[in-house]
Formats: C-alpha cells, structure tokens, sequence
C-alpha cells in the first residue's frame, strides 16, 4: 500500500511517496489515514482514499485522471480533486515528494555570510530564482545551504535546509523561496535578533532605514543606491551581539508603486513580475555591487510617510530610538533576549537617530544625502 509512485514528468523522473509514518485504514467503513509523526488522524471522503490508494498502488497522475474519468468525472475536475489531495497530503507531511535535477541547471550565489546553491529542473524557474540575489558565485567550493526546486503540472515544489518539501504557484516560488530563507537565517545562531529595517553603507558606516511594510524602504533605498550609496539589503538587517548590522543582500524588492521610478533610473531593465503571499505583485533588482558583511550604523532613520508635505528630519534622544527599534525587532524565539537589549544599546550609542517625515521619496533622498555628509 505504501509504494512509491512514478509521476509522469517531461524531462526528470518525479516519484510521490505516501510517507513511511502514513497508514491508511477503515474505521467503520470509513477512509483514514493515521500520521505517526504527528500523532493526528486525517478522515477522507471517497474520492480521497480512491486517490490515495491509486498513489499508493504505484499509479501515475495521468492514470488517476484517466480512471477518475471512467468514473464519469471530467478531466479539468480530476485534476482540481487529485491537486486539492496532493496539496493537502503534502502541508500535513503524509506525502513525500523526490526528484533528481541536473546539477547543470543550477548557479551559487552569496547572501551575507552564507553560500547557497540553487538547482532548478528547468531554465525558467532557475532564472526566477536567479532574481533574488544580487552575488553569483560559479566558483568551486562548500555551500552552506542548498536549495532545489521542480515543476510537476502547474505547481512547483521546493525543498532546502530542513530536508522537508514545500509548495507554490509558480509566480510565488522567488518571494516564497525568499521569505524561507529569511525565517531560517534569522534562526542562526550567529544573531542576537533582526529588525525590519534597509540598511545601506555610505563611506564605510551604515544607514539604517527602518519602518513597517509601506514606510517607503525598498524606493528610497533605489533613490540611495542610484545616488551613490552601497546596497545591503532592503527588508531585514541582523544584528550580532557586539552590535554589528548586517544585511540581507538579497536583490532589491520593488511593488507596483515604484517600477514606474525603476523604469527611469534602469531603462534597460525588463524583469518578471512576481507574487507574494500577500497578494503584492512585486519586481527584483539585483544591486551588483553590494555590500558583503558587518557595518556599524551611524545614523538610524524612521520612516513616516504622509500623503503630502515637505520632507523634515526630527531628532530622536536614545529612549526614544530604543523603544522604536524594540518595536520592530523579532528574534528566533520571539523574546528580545539581555543580550539582544544591550547590542540595541550599542547601535543606538553609536548612531544618530532620526525621524524622517516625508511624501516624496526624492526629497527625502536629499535630506539623507546632505545628512550623511555632513550637511544637515
């Protein structure tokens, strides 16, 4: 009953597996199946178990489509029936999905401290997934995290550092792949917490740019990087217990507000729409020259954008500073631990603090420009 099934697949052999702590049973008469690993049992319908049994037996996709058919139900519903299952099996962990990938179909790329590779079984979802970085890296040598992902009718499945397989549409699998990511470098131990915050470096000293999702941060940092200043990253920076800011290098994420301002300041730029999980449709440009490694902030700005206005910098005591950094800080068990306290003392010692009140981001460019040389 817990056989492998061969999926059928243009280019590489997909196998779906029932997974080794699943069992399927009759309680009454009724279909389910029992997952040891999460002490949980799962009832199905009819058509569930016909679907699961038919996996299970060693029968392709097709096969189940086709008998599902003999069963008068049409081909564009067995489809929808079979992935609701597969979808459903697959988040509760009791299918397992495996595949083989080329390794010529895949590149390494640099993301702080960190080398990962990224395999892909065909060149589109290798170039969405090019996308996200802003360092590549073909060079031999140790990754520290591998990812691989594959496409099986129109879902695509990926699998990373946790061994375990996850799922997407297509058009989400970068920002997917990305938010993945972020969770499980945050949990790295080499980080006391992480804030939601750009930061970019200026003469060797870092810029914070700190706010919640819609202050403004991914435009405003393409208005300092087309000035001049050095990316670092646009939505988290890690903080280490010396208080030392690095960022996350992944390539610049821009939402339908700003591509208008991306098609100017990169004419010859033509890149693939994605979707997040939230529903935004956003862009990614890679920042070729980005910083690799640990900054010390020298200025901290939070964000307030309004609807008009002109842009106006208020200074911030350190309490002050403190307790809006607080507020946007997360750590890998949700506490802001003594040490994370004090390496928030240490950046906010270190560093100038700001509030930035502004409507348009050109403006408020300027204001940071003449702010950080001196001027303002």
């Amino acid at each position: 009953m817990l056989a492998g099934a061969v999926l059928e697949k243009s280019s590489e052999k997909v196998v779906l597996r029932p997974a080794v702590d699943a069992v399927f049973a009759l309680l009454d008469g009724r279909p389910v199946l029992f997952s040891e690993t999460r002490q949980n049992i799962y009832q199905l319908d009819q058509l569930g178990a016909f679907i699961w049994c038919k996996l299970a037996e060693g029968a392709s996709l097709a096969t189940v489509y086709r008998e599902l058919g003999e069963l008068d139900i049409v081909e564009h519903a067995a489809r929808r029936f079979t992935w609701q299952a597969i979808d459903a099996w697959t988040d509760q962990g009791l299918l397992d999905v495996d595949w083989q990938i080329s390794a010529s179909c895949a590149f390494s790329a640099i993301l702080g401290r960190h080398r990962i590779s990224v395999r892909a079984d065909n060149r589109e979802l290798l170039q969405r997934l090019v996308s996200l970085f802003c360092i590549l890296d073909n060079e031999d040598g140790e990754n520290d995290i591998a990812i691989e992902a594959m496409l099986l009718d129109d879902r695509v499945f990926f699998r990373g550092i946790d061994g375990g397989v996850h799922r997407c549409e297509l058009e989400a699998l970068a920002p997917t792949v990305k938010a993945y990511l972020t969770e499980r470098l945050i949990r790295s131990d080499r980080w006391v917490f992480a804030l939601h915050a750009a930061s970019l470096a200026n003469c060797g000293t870092g810029l914070l740019l700190c706010g919640q999702p819609g202050a403004g941060k991914s435009t405003l940092t393409l208005q300092l990087v087309d000035a001049g200043f050095q990316y670092t990253g646009d939505d988290v920076a890690l903080i280490g217990d010396d208080g030392a800011v690095c960022g996350f290098p992944f390539a610049l994420t821009l939402k339908e507000g700003s591509w208008e301002l991306l098609s100017l300041l990169h004419s010859s730029w033509d890149g693939v729409t994605h979707c997040r999980a939230d529903g935004a449709q956003v862009r990614y440009l890679p920042i070729r020259n980005a910083h690799i490694g640990s900054l010390s902030a020298s200025w901290i700005i939070f964000l307030n954008r309004v609807a008009s206005g002109t842009a106006e910098l208020a200074s911030l005591d350190q309490l002050d500073s403190m307790k809006r950094l607080i507020d946007g800080a997360f750590a890998a068990d949700g506490r802001l631990s003594q040490a994370g306290f004090f390496a928030l003392k240490r950046i906010v010692a270190g560093a100038r603090s700001f509030q930035l009140t502004y409507s348009q981001s050109g403006e408020a460019r300027a204001l940071l420009m003449d702010l950080c040389n001196g001027k303002a």
